[in-house]
């Protein structure tokens, strides 16, 4: 009986949406070098130069290949230049699943071309903070231990620098060379993370009722 009321007085897993001002992959509101999601998008064209400034050249052929996928899929998109050259995608237009009716959508996804480990071409990494979210650090290790096993991509649990607490967070890496991904090879990573990310949402659903 003890047990049982112990567990009601737990604190629960909960869906936390556009909570930009704790729960961001990027530094948040209030710090010096912050911009938003929506800005980033509106000043994507203002912000290239400065992106793209000292990339080399086998990071700015997949960039640019990116950009050219991103544009012709109509995604809009963000280019920040501050904070290690990460393209910003609306959670949304990656995962529809992410949607939450009636709330502006500030949820992101992250994509980033970085040195691969072996020391050999790109590897071209998607990551987002996953929107369910608790202070309690053994409901989040639950959550993770509870999540689906996923094929392509993983599930871990970070420290978030604002706060303290553990975030949950989604990625997938695609090793790239030679170093400018194909449409194909970009359908099928987005294919990846868009049912990866659904099943996460799912499971998560149930795991917080």
């Amino acid at each position: 009986m003890s047990k049982d009321k112990d567990e009601r007085k737990r604190p629960q897993l909960r869906l936390v949406v556009n909570n930009v001002e704790k729960r961001s992959g990027r530094p948040v509101a209030g710090e010096d070098d912050f911009i938003a999601l929506d800005e980033l998008i509106l000043r994507r064209h203002e912000f290239r130069g400065h992106f793209y400034a000292g990339v080399g050249r086998l990071q700015e052929k997949a960039y640019r290949s990116l950009e050219r996928y991103l544009e012709r899929k109509g995604w809009a998109y963000g280019l920040d230049p501050l904070h290690g050259r990460l393209m910003v995608i609306p959670a949304g237009l990656v995962c529809p699943e992410a949607i939450v009716p009636d709330s502006s959508q500030q949820d992101e996804v992250l994509v980033f071309a970085g040195e691969d480990l072996t020391g050999v071409g790109l590897c071209l990494s998607v990551e987002m903070i996953i929107p369910f979210w608790s202070d309690d650090d053994a409901v989040m290790e639950d959550a993770l231990l509870s999540a689906p096993i996923l094929p392509y991509g993983m599930l871990f649990l970070e420290e978030n620098r604002q706060d303290g607490y553990l975030d949950l967070i989604y990625r997938v890496a695609l090793p790239l060379y030679p170093p400018a991904p194909t449409v194909r090879v970009l359908d099928k990573l987005f294919a990846v993370a868009r049912t990866e990310l659904a099943e996460t949402l799912r499971t998560l659903a149930d795991f917080s009722d």
